[in-house]
């Protein structure tokens, strides 16, 4: 097998085990509860799950989709989460590729993956997500940076480009979240400038399509949808795509 591909696949199987890790932080972090210490447990019947409960992917299927226990329904949302985990992991691998000078790049989007996988997951539930997100991808930016030796200026100058003109509007309309006003200054640190401009649209295109399905259901225009999942697509693939994105849309005007 040609060795980018078999490390995508290793990357794929590496993000199901850390997607379902990340199943447990969505369900714990919103509920003040502890995910650093404890077994995981069916959370119909609480009955603490064996090694073999926890296969990613493969329990599920294997249980018929059920609780061994209570045999209460286990959502399909576990083995999502799971399979987009490994499928984040492996488009990094097979963009970055394996060499050793690209291991900081891939580890630094593996991570980026699972908190804005874990951010979404909460968004969707809960309708919000905590500054602590935010301040992981700053860190996470601080990292890069460092290891990368990244223009500095043009990472501080991504890191308000997108951010203070969203809180402009967020003071005269409330038309942005103050959560999602730090995720973009964190990812705009991250990624620089001018690529959080393309996370930016990427997440206002998502958030539109949303919104226009909502109004075909026959939703009100009030109706609230997070839009942090939304930023979060579109911050995960500006971090993989966004300066072959800029170069195509250029080419448009030569």
């Amino acid at each position: 097998m040609n060795p980018t591909l078999l490390f995508a696949l290793f990357a794929f199987i590496f993000g199901t085990i850390i997607g379902s890790f990340l199943n447990v932080l969505i369900y714990r972090i919103p509920r003040k509860l502890n995910f650093v210490t404890g077994r995981s447990m069916c959370p119909h019947c609480e009955h603490p799950l064996s090694a073999l409960d926890l296969i990613p992917i493969v329990s599920f299927l294997s249980l018929g989709r059920k609780c061994r226990y209570c045999h209460a329904p286990i959502s399909w949302r576990y083995p999502a989460f799971e399979i987009l985990t490994g499928l984040s992991f492996a488009l990094v691998a097979l963009r970055f590729g394996l060499s050793v000078d690209d291991l900081p790049i891939v580890i630094i989007g593996w991570t980026l993956s699972a908190i804005l996988i874990t951010l979404s997951g909460i968004d969707l539930d809960t309708m919000e997500f905590d500054d602590g997100f935010s301040i992981a991808i700053a860190l996470l930016a601080i990292a890069a940076i460092v290891l990368t030796n990244g223009p500095v200026t043009w990472h501080l100058v991504g890191a308000f480009a997108v951010s203070l003109p969203m809180l402009g509007i967020a003071l005269l309309t409330g038309g942005f979240g103050g959560a999602d006003i730090k995720l973009m200054a964190a990812a705009g640190l991250l990624l620089g400038f001018p690529n959080i401009l393309v996370a930016f649209m990427l997440g206002i295109i998502f958030g539109s399509i949303q919104a226009i399905i909502l109004l075909r259901q026959g939703k009100s225009g009030k109706t609230m949808m997070p839009f942090g999942p939304h930023l979060a697509l579109g911050i995960y693939l500006a971090f993989l795509y966004a300066p072959l994105i800029i170069q195509w849309y250029l080419s448009f005007f030569n």
